[in-house]
């Protein structure tokens, strides 16, 4: 099979390094210390947290929810829900009965899906009736016979709430002081709202978590895992250019992962630069479906400093002539307001003391296409 995974986690034979934050998160874990993981999106950390819950293995219950696009208390509590009837909670042996009472205290009724996997739904005409049925979740996982860890990635959507924001943010924190059964793992990629939650003094949750920020894979590690991958499978590529290629994509871990998936995929790999550049601009030129619409998406002024963020890569001085002059822009003032406008839509990123974009493929999309 291709080692270069696309989703999901499979084992520790396609997951490469995160030696240090595995540990770190599996302390926690073992202390009982509550845990807020941040980094850009599509890092892995949806991975990594897989990769604790197999080195954890049957010493704990871990449930993983992801609410990303949940919009309001309802969305969570059927997420949280979910992941705790799909968990290893719910034996086989014991999978009916148990099921059932837990379904039962929620005052709902569980479906089997096409796939195979039960699942609740719910629908609340008042916010109290949601709070209470997620106390009742928390109460449940606090009176297991065995330490139960939280996992709820994208967890910054709860600032999205409207007016339940800072009352979920204050009800978890309620329920985490009172769970001694209960690690929690608060997982993000919105810098500023994982900031807003756990940094902010007058915040509910202020400095209550450890904080764990995941950065991008070590390059000689990567290198090393991937070489090994390809040897492995008989095929061969340059170490060299395995480091170009890494460079160019930031070590960004899915775009890594994805552009290897596509190079181990060939009959041939490349040797050089430009074989690889053959190669990648047929793969880079089936996305432009998805970037086609994006000078609708933006201005004008956006889109042109969108592509010369295509054209240098990596920008250390965003208002600095030079690039002002490559946008085609005439002031520092004009070029802040955009940044900041591409900042807010999360098309360019901060990365260490540099802008850049965040679609990768994007910026080679974008640098193929305007030569």
């Amino acid at each position: 099979m291709n080692p270069f995974l696309l989703k999901g986690y499979l084992s520790d034979e396609f997951f490469c390094d995160r030696e240090l934050e595995t540990k770190k998160i599996a302390d926690s874990i073992r202390n009982q210390q509550d845990i807020t993981l941040h980094s850009i999106r599509r890092m892995g950390k949806s991975a990594l947290l897989r990769h604790v819950e197999n080195k954890l293995n049957e010493d704990v219950y871990f449930i993983y929810v992801d609410i990303w696009g949940s919009t309001n208390v309802s969305d969570l509590l059927r997420e949280i829900s979910n992941g705790v009837i799909r968990s290893n909670i719910f034996s086989k042996r014991g999978f009916g009965k148990k099921l059932q009472d837990f379904v039962k205290s929620l005052g709902t009724s569980f479906t089997i899906g096409l796939d195979g996997r039960p699942s609740v739904d719910f629908v609340f005409n008042d916010r109290i009736s949601a709070f209470k049925s997620l106390e009742e979740v928390i109460g449940f996982l606090n009176s297991q016979n065995r330490k139960v860890v939280l996992a709820i990635d994208e967890f910054q959507e709860v600032k999205k709430y409207g007016s339940d924001s800072t009352p979920i943010e204050a009800l978890f924190r309620k329920l985490t002081q009172q769970s001694h059964n209960i690690t929690f793992i608060y997982s993000g990629s919105e810098q500023h709202l994982i900031n807003e939650i756990f940094n902010k003094y007058d915040r509910p949750f202020f400095q209550s978590t450890r904080m764990i920020d995941l950065g991008a894979i070590e390059k000689n590690t990567y290198r090393n895992f991937i070489l090994d991958k390809f040897t492995a499978g008989k095929k061969h590529i340059g170490e060299e250019l395995v480091e170009q290629i890494l460079d160019a994509l930031y070590q960004h871990t899915y775009y890594v992962q994805a552009t290897f998936n596509y190079l181990y995929a060939q009959r041939k790999q490349p040797v050089s630069w430009n074989d690889f550049e053959q190669l990648f601009y047929p793969f880079i030129d089936e996305k432009g479906v998805f970037y086609a619409e994006l000078p609708d998406r933006i201005t004008s002024q956006q889109f042109s400093v969108t592509k010369a963020f295509a054209k240098v890569g990596k920008v250390y001085a965003p208002t600095g002539a030079e690039f002002l002059q490559l946008a085609g822009f005439t002031n520092s003032s004009s070029m802040l307001r955009v940044i900041n406008a591409l900042l807010s839509k999360q098309i360019i990123i901060k990365d260490g003391d540099a802008y850049r974009l965040y679609d990768v493929f994007l910026e080679h999309y974008l640098k193929f296409n305007t030569r």
